[in-house]
């Protein structure tokens, strides 16, 4: 008799070079076809091939936000992920094993609760022709165990492997079904999952993809980024769908080019974007001044390694944030907005270009890898989203303008826009201080005068748009904040404070310039403790925090590991906290 199951875990183990990232993301795409909610997270070093891999899927009946819980189901593709991971083995779990192990690994499961079910992945996968079928045969032995449909796996393999040649796709097919029917014939299900509808507008993203998705609904046409990890998916994409919508992508041969390449592209009238991590937006610095100075909106994506220098390219950190919104030379405003989560990350890149023409400055999203490579069910609604393209003028306002002033003083501090070749619309752009017609200046009221226009135009920004997310009662005693990524782990910590019945309110700040400086300053002063979660070594939010309210968060919990923050260490820092009342 199986095992009813509303919640379960998958991690897939081996090395680099199996296939392990697609058997992962193939398991992960069945459990939203089949009506659960995915969360699925990768870690892998930085090598092409060798290491040790893993990308481990949790799928529940209700909404979820990170991993969270013992594994289930261990699929180990190598000895390694067996010896590495099985003390995060659940009681009653799967492990699901080349059956040439099987001899080596009978003695690790003796005296644990453990059901082990050897496959034969190499020997099978060598018949069809290359042991990168291994990870298919695990995908359908998964699929077979937990009472799934073969039929649901086939059409999502079809469509993974659509462009490749007939005979790749027959081989996935082959290797599927084998897995699958192999479990069925010498295995009892041990666990049943349910399987219900497919939910309407609801998309299995990661955050680089949300970007993506966001920039092409509001209208990006140029992306010119030098690939540099773990920002890179987003050249990727953008080149594989180019084609489809109209978008010029560009490969740079470094940064310094990528982000020239969108301030020429912006100034000519177009949404333009590019993508980078760290060091690469070191590089960006100073035509990030240039963006501000000649008031250029454009949109920088940085999603955050581990550094400095190289660092650790693959995982994941929250270092850079005031490095973002004090990088560059002088004085100038700049957006910069923190998504919590990949819908988050859709909703808020298409504000972020709407706000950066409105007030003409550069834009800056600031994901990690974390946030940029973990896949979420998310659901995603474009009915009410709008383009506005700010003090941009048609070919018809211009036809009659007189004397145009690019940077015109106003009492909002934005002025009208042209574009090359519009009627009476020609100006000087430059890197120079200017006067209001864009000829270079170097009178002192003049300079005064600039920098005050350009630092009034944020105010221009609807504040409802940068607010901080609250979650939890206000009344609470006890506040939680965070910015970025750590959304979910705190969201996932709360369900299980909730159950105990400890009141908490949650504070998620998602922009940090503007920033909602009176109402972060309300909450804090309405609670009794606070406490706020960073994945740095010092604590770069609360300081700026201080900077912006007088306030300093006396709590500190801090993670620089270059690992996410995990549940369990959430839920015990608020516990040991509230008690301390």
């Amino acid at each position: 008799m199986s095992t009813k199951l509303e919640n379960i875990v998958v991690k897939f183990g081996g090395e680099a070079g199996e296939g392990l990232m697609t058997a992962g993301f193939i398991a992960a795409k069945y459990f939203q076809r089949t009506g659960l909610f995915v969360f699925a997270e990768n870690d892998y070093p930085s090598l092409i091939r060798g290491g040790h891999n893993t990308f481990t899927v949790r799928a529940n009946t209700e909404k979820i936000y990170a991993l969270d819980g013992k594994v289930d189901i261990l699929i180990a593709l190598d000895k390694r992920s067996v010896l590495e991971h099985i003390n995060e083995l659940s009681a009653n779990s799967v492990v699901i094993f080349d059956k040439k192990l099987e001899g080596e690994l009978s003695q690790i499961f003796t005296n644990k609760n453990i059901y082990p079910v050897p496959v034969p992945l190499t020997q099978h996968s060598a018949e069809l022709g290359d042991l990168i079928y291994s990870n298919q045969i695990a995908i359908g032995s998964l699929i077979g165990l937990i009472g799934g449909k073969l039929e649901i796996l086939s059409t999502i393999l079809k469509e993974k492997f659509s462009s490749k040649k007939e005979e790749i796709l027959e081989k996935n097919l082959a290797a599927a079904t084998f897995g699958y029917d192999f479990v069925k014939m010498h295995f009892k299900e041990p666990f049943e999952l349910p399987i219900k509808e497919q939910k309407k507008n609801y998309y299995l993203l990661d955050g680089n993809d949300a970007v993506c998705l966001a920039s092409i609904k509001a209208g990006v046409k140029l992306v010119a980024e030098y690939p540099m990890s773990p920002s890179s998916s987003i050249l990727h994409w953008m080149a594989a769908h180019s084609q489809d919508y109209g978008i010029v992508v560009k490969q740079t041969e470094d940064e310094i080019a990528a982000i020239n390449y969108v301030l020429g592209a912006a100034y000519a009238g177009v949404r333009a974007m590019t993508a980078t991590s760290g060091g690469g937006f070191s590089l960006m610095t100073e035509a990030l001044g240039n963006a501000g100075l000649a008031e250029i909106p454009c949109v920088i994506v940085e999603v955050q390694r581990a550094g400095p220098s190289t660092g650790l390219p693959t995982y994941t950190d929250q270092a850079d944030l005031l490095f973002v919104i004090n990088a560059s030379q002088g004085e100038f405003p700049r957006i910069v907005c923190m998504p919590g989560d990949p819908a988050e990350a859709f909703y808020e890149t298409f504000n972020v270009w709407n706000m950066a023409e409105l007030v003409q400055t550069p834009a800056i999203i600031l994901l990690d890898k974390y946030l940029g490579e973990s896949f979420q069910t998310v659901e995603i609604k474009t009915d009410n989203l709008v383009v506005k393209r700010g003090l941009l003028q048609t070919d018809q306002e211009m036809e009659n303008a007189k004397q145009f002033l690019r940077h015109k003083i106003t009492p909002s501090g934005i002025s009208p826009r042209s574009i090359p070749g519009q009627k009476n619309g020609l100006y000087v752009a430059s890197s120079y201080e200017h006067d209001e017609s864009g000829y270079s200046s170097e009178d002192p009221l003049n300079r005064v005068m600039q920098i005050d226009k350009r630092a009034r135009k944020l105010s221009a920004i609807n504040p409802q748009l940068y607010q901080p997310v609250f979650f939890g009662p206000a009344t609470a005693p006890l506040l939680v904040v965070s910015w970025g990524s750590s959304k979910g782990v705190i969201l996932e910590a709360l369900k299980h404070l909730n159950r105990q019945n400890i009141p908490i309110r949650y504070m998620h700040i998602k922009y940090a310039i503007p920033f909602a400086t009176d109402t972060v300053k309300e909450a804090l002063v309405s609670a009794s403790k606070s406490i706020i979660f960073e994945g740095n070594s010092t604590a770069q939010m609360r300081s700026y925090i201080r900077q912006k309210t007088g306030i300093l968060i006396e709590n500190v919990c801090l993670k620089y590991d270059a690992r996410p923050f995990q549940v369990e260490q959430v839920v015990n820092e608020i516990k040991k906290l509230y008690q301390s009342q």
